[in-house]
């Protein structure tokens, strides 16, 4: 499972780490999707932050889009805004009774719950309030601080400053002109119509995303993972302490339903209080698995011998993220034979941080650090190594019991494999997560049942 061992041994970094349902946070609201340049301040005279998915936040956050950027924010009765580019907008009011979104300029949408009785949600612009009991609208405030309201399902009422009010119901629109008495009510267009589709579109491929990989947001891996979990050979969970303190749940499972026929999928998730990681490991095979995976997972640990191997992995894709950064790699494998003896042979091919190729970033002479962030006489080593740009990136193994404590060297082997969890910290100067870390706990025991690792 080292990362960077090899380095010196293949001159280039290679990563293997092959042993290895629903939103549950108690905020008010969370970001859950973030494009482009994105960014959140608490208050009216606090400093903008990059905003990333997983970033909490609560009444007088103001949000703010640029140009082709675009944020999803969750609220925790389940009612989601969807943000567009050049867009500003204020968390007023965030309780159980009452929602105020106070919309200064550009285009959001609203997907409300259905709200409890008595509760409100309104949208509030220069020129009118919104307000709904459980519909699907859009809000558009214009330069001249003119607001434009379609609403897509349900009903809304709209109250302008001047004290008119109008219902809209599904596929209407109209245009509040700051001062002026209310336009008439259009039924949506041709151009209106596209967007509904579009729309729809995007919801039915949100709705269909059943395989968790990169570039997804927490929401999208849990229910993703959901749907997999339902087909997954190996299952397994539990909660746990992790190396730093913090209670983690741990998700593991491996399919292969859906997949190819010399094909399987490892995946593991790790959710904590404040963050969310996972790992993806996609094995190919010489040929078709054997209904008894173990056949097969067995010969991964075969390095060489007097005959073939039966099985062995013709390509490993594997990929891990913090759901704000991303570290994937690729590595490509074959046998060869020499004198009688039978070798096999595996070259890393890609190595990525955020879709950026580290290879040709490594300096010519590699120099690898090895250090014992605990000691020598603990279950705890780290590697770094430097790039061509400066950029420095480290992985640091923790073995962990489910109290989180590591064991000296000697406990770790008196005990046994199965007595210890695995905590593999990433770490990377340019990674954008404030915590510049992806962090993965991983349970033993899925990997001892699969056969990807034998007991000795």
């Amino acid at each position: 499972m080292e990362v960077l061992k090899e380095l010196m041994k293949k001159g280039v970094i290679v990563i293997i780490l092959l042993l290895f349902n629903t939103i549950s946070f108690c905020a008010t609201a969370v970001v859950v999707e973030s494009v482009g340049k994105v960014f959140a301040k608490q208050q009216e005279m606090s400093v903008w932050e990059k905003c990333y998915p997983g970033m909490v936040l609560d009444e007088s956050w103001w949000i703010k889009t640029y140009q082709k950027s675009k944020v999803v924010i969750l609220l925790y009765d389940g009612s989601k805004i969807i943000i567009s580019e050049n867009t500003e907008i204020v968390l007023s009011k965030l309780t159980d009774t009452q929602k105020v979104i106070q919309q200064k300029s550009g285009k959001a949408r609203f997907k409300v719950s259905k709200l409890q009785l008595g509760a409100k949600f309104e949208t509030v612009t220069p020129t009118a309030v919104v307000s709904v009991r459980g519909t699907d609208f859009s809000v558009l405030v214009k330069e001249d601080l003119s607001s434009e309201v379609k609403v897509y399902t349900g009903v809304v009422n709209i109250r302008t400053v001047l004290g008119e009010t109008v219902d809209l119901t599904a596929q209407q629109k109209i245009e509040i002109l700051p001062d002026l008495p209310l336009k008439e009510i259009k039924k949506f267009d041709k151009q209106d119509l596209n967007e509904t589709k579009n729309i729809i579109k995007e919801e039915t491929k949100e709705v269909l995303i059943a395989e968790v990989r990169m570039d997804m947001t927490k929401e999208e891996v849990q229910r993703a993972a959901a749907v997999e979990q339902k087909i997954a050979e190996y299952q397994q969970g539990k909660s746990l302490i992790d190396v730093w303190g913090n209670r983690v749940r741990v998700e593991e499972y491996i399919v292969r339903k859906n997949m190819q026929p010399d094909q399987f999928k490892l995946v593991v998730l790790n959710e904590r209080e404040n963050r969310f990681d996972y790992l993806t490991w996609v094995a190919t095979f010489n040929k078709e698995l054997p209904q008894d995976l173990s056949l097969a997972t067995r010969w991964l640990s075969w390095k060489e011998g007097k005959s073939q191997p039966e099985y062995y992995l013709t390509k490993s894709e594997t990929g891990m993220s913090n759901t704000v950064d991303k570290v994937e790699w690729e590595l490509k494998g074959d046998i060869t034979e020499n004198n009688g003896v039978w070798r096999y042979n595996q070259q890393l091919t890609s190595f990525k941080i955020n879709n950026t190729e580290m290879i040709d970033k490594l300096p010519e002479r590699i120099q690898i650090q090895i250090s014992y962030p605990l000691g020598k006489n603990f279950a705890a080593e780290q590697y770094s190594v430097v790039f061509k740009d400066n950029s420095v990136a480290k992985e640091t193994y923790y073995w962990i019991d489910d109290n989180g404590k590591v064991p000296s060297w000697k406990e770790y082997y008196s005990n046994g494999i199965l007595s210890y969890n695995q905590e593999l910290v990433f770490e990377y100067s340019g990674f954008e997560h404030p915590s510049k870390k992806i962090d993965l706990v991983v349970e033993p025991k899925i990997f001892l049942d699969s056969g990807i690792i034998q007991q000795k």
